[in-house]
């Protein structure tokens, strides 16, 4: 046993590692990077922006409402001007503009907007980056990028509270990070950090006491100088050279925020303010709220015209439009739609605030975390599977999966954590492939173990076995099953008229249209002899459930019988007789020659119940102990009968059908109960004329025509012993 254990586990960890060293090719942790981060998003839904944050969104709309020209750069900055003093007197703590002002215009109104910039104190202008390529002479030549800042127009800038660019790539790829700061422009914050210091400095007092305790430079800038812009981001400088530092002073500035008198709010942007500046990735990744607009946003228009609530709210001022082909800002992210709308320039920026301000982004696992969790979880499936029976395989890796997907669909939303979705679906696919390719071996041997065993054991008892342990029953063993025989009239004649491998071709479609509906219901084909067939139910069933699979299964036989006289030109009506009791499974024969058969009474019994059908002229008869409790069948009694070499008394039915009976036919069985009644209490007379009225009214009915003639016998050689029973001979 504990060899068995080792060699499972061997197996297991060589099965892991090989796994992992598939899902840690580059091509497919490329992809991973690609498709991950979308089906993450996609699973987990949009989820709420902060109230903190709202976008004034530049659109077309606005433009038609503001009577200007749909070119942004063509507004009037007199007109930026109002914005900027109505969201300052709605009391923004913060106004972002994601808008070019690096050439100047009317003297006059770039005077007024640079007035309402001084007046708020609180508008963070975008600078662009522009990139030059260089070719630097030496021993090699050597190509390099160069950013050069272009800032705005330098009234406006004097004016601003921070500069700070914003660079998105534009390209094909979907946009799934921002720079935090750009180390090639001087290590400078972006326009969501800039926009972040502003807004936090009504808490600048408090910062400045938490780094005087610690005895740092004594060159920060002081209050005075951190209302400009040049004050406000030398201390981003300053405070993120001395975190990275000093790795322990983040923790020690948190601890000692705590004893500040500040209220829940205050606390938790001065620890984002930290924790930001702590951080020694230049960049972040995004976690997106949702499509367009998730953000609250205002078209420009309406920010000018209505009353808003803004204060101690950070406003994002940009390009933004509902329509794609009016975009003029868009970049493609994992909330792109399928009409072609993108997330804008100002939406990603002030979805990068909204980020820094929840102290949350995107965070995927390392490299040595990603390698090891794909490891655990290689080994995880790999021991889960195949400890699992064949059969749950299938189930069993699905719900693995499930689980893990539901795992880190519910991590992604609760905390932002990336886990790797296909790595993991990569290895179960792999694995799953090779168990059951297994599995698919293991059955071609028992096929072949099948064929064997099958020069041994009769055919019939190698289809019970293959359909299950239920279906066979051990030889000599009394059980109870359901017997239905089958006739086809005329065959005689039509054997003699046709040719036999035509007779052959008809059998074969003929049987074919009789197997399918017995094999559905649970039943197995026991005999084939000419055009009679003899089906057995018996298995692990309680006997009322065999006894409805049976009548269901009759009268879908006949249904089928049918439908495939329909489409012949010769046809083959077909007669069907069920009864049930007490029978023997297994082989009969002798010497070398032995077939699975159904052995006892109820077999010769529902033969001859089948064979009543052309007296009685009916299609389907059953015993009454086959419906006996039956509910949802429309059948009527026909009599009790003494069949032909039997002593024992049957009570036999006719089965019509399903469900219930139509006035019609209910009137018809009604009349012929009647009949029956007055005919077993040896009222020849009377019967004859209740089954004359029911012919006379109704039309053609066999059983009726059948009893008519048996009480015209019967009142002129009336029988000696009367006790209802009619018993049937041979001949007649």
């Amino acid at each position: 046993m504990a060899l068995r254990w080792l060699r499972m586990a061997l197996l297991t960890l060589a099965s892991a590692l090989a796994l992992l060293g598939l899902a840690l090719v580059p091509p497919l942790l490329g992809l991973e990077g690609d498709v991950g981060p979308e089906w993450l998003f996609r699973l987990r839904g949009p989820r709420p922006a902060p109230d903190e944050v709202v976008v004034v969104t530049i659109d077309r709309e606005s433009s038609r409402r503001l009577a200007l020209p749909n070119i942004p750069r063509q507004w009037p900055r007199a007109l930026h001007a109002r914005l900027v003093r109505k969201l300052a007197a709605e009391g923004a703590a913060v106004i972002a503009f994601d808008v070019l002002f690096h050439e100047p215009r009317e003297a006059e109104q770039d005077e007024d907007f640079a007035a309402a910039l001084r007046e708020a104190g609180n508008v963070v202008l975008f600078e662009y980056l522009e990139r030059d390529r260089e070719t630097r002479q030496g021993a090699t030549p050597l190509a390099v990028e160069i950013e050069r800042r272009q800032p705005p127009i330098p009234l406006l800038a004097e004016a601003s509270a921070a500069l700070a660019p914003f660079p998105l790539p534009k390209t094909s790829q979907p946009v799934r990070q921002f720079w935090l700061f750009k180390n090639g422009a001087g290590d400078t914050p972006t326009l969501p950090v800039a926009a972040l210091h502003v807004y936090a400095r009504p808490l600048y007092g408090a910062l400045l006491q938490l780094l005087a305790a610690e005895a740092l430079d004594p060159a920060l800038p002081t209050l005075e100088q951190l209302r400009h812009h040049a004050g406000l981001m030398e201390l981003a400088r300053r405070l993120r050279h001395h975190l990275h530092r000093d790795p322990d002073l983040a923790a020690r500035l948190l601890a000692r925020a705590q004893s500040l008198s500040l209220d829940p709010a205050q606390q938790r942007l001065l620890h984002a303010l930290i924790r930001l500046h702590a951080a020694h990735e230049d960049s972040q990744y995004l976690d997106f709220y949702g499509p367009p607009r998730s953000i609250r946003t205002i078209p420009y228009h309406l920010a000018l015209e209505q009353p808003l609530e803004l204060r101690g709210k950070a406003v994002f001022v940009g390009f933004s439009e509902n329509f794609q082909p009016q975009q003029k800002d868009g970049f493609v992210t994992v909330y792109s739609q399928a009409d072609g709308v993108d997330l804008s320039g100002v939406e990603i920026a002030a979805t990068a605030f909204a980020n820094l301000l929840e102290e949350r982004a995107v965070r995927p696992l390392g490299g040595e975390a990603y390698a090891l969790l794909l490891l655990v979880w290689a080994v995880l499936a790999v021991l889960l599977l195949v400890l699992l029976p064949a059969a749950w395989l299938l189930t069993g890796g699905a719900l693995l999966l499930l689980g893990y997907l539901g795992g880190a669909v519910w991590l992604f939303g609760r905390d932002g954590l990336w886990l790797p979705l296909l790595g993991p679906l990569l290895l179960q696919v792999l694995l799953l492939l090779a168990l059951y390719g297994r599995y698919l071996y293991s059955r071609a041997a028992h096929r072949r173990l099948q064929q064997a065993a099958a020069l041994y054991l009769p055919r019939q008892a190698m289809a019970a076995l293959a359909r299950g342990p239920q279906h066979v029953q051990r030889p000599g063993e009394q059980v109870f099953g359901v017997c239905l025989a089958s006739d086809a009239e005329r065959y005689t004649a039509l054997a003699e008229s046709l040719a036999p491998a035509e007779l052959h071709a008809l059998l074969n479609r003929y049987y074919h249209a009789l197997f399918e509906p017995v094999r559905r219901h649970g039943g197995w084909i026991s005999d084939v002899v000419g055009d009679a067939m003899l089906a057995v139910w018996s298995a692990a069933l309680p006997p009322a459930e065999l006894r409805r699979q049976a009548c269901l299964a009759a009268l879908e036989v006949l249904a089928a019988v049918e439908r495939f006289n329909q489409g012949q030109g010769l046809r083959l009506p077909t007669r069907l007789g069920l009864h049930c009791g007490p029978l023997l499974l297994g082989s009969l024969g002798g010497q070398d020659h032995y077939e699975y058969r159904a052995v006892g009474d109820v077999v010769n019994a529902a033969t001859r119940v089948q064979e009543l059908n052309k007296r009685l002229g009916t299609r389907l008869l059953v015993s009454g102990a086959v419906l006996e409790g039956l509910e949802g069948f429309v059948s009527r009694p026909l009599g009790r009968f003494r069949l032909p070499g039997k002593r024992q008394i049957l009570q036999l039915c006719e089965l019509c059908g399903q469900g219930q009976a139509d006035p019609a036919t209910w009137q018809r069985h009604v009349q012929f109960a009647r009949g029956l009644e007055a005919f077993q209490r040896g009222e020849w007379a009377l019967a004859l004329q209740l089954f004359q009225q029911l012919l006379d009214r109704h039309g053609e009915d066999g059983p009726a025509r059948y009893y008519l003639q048996l009480c015209g016998g019967y009142l002129q050689q009336p029988p000696a012993h009367w006790d209802g029973v009619v018993t049937l001979s041979k001949t007649g």
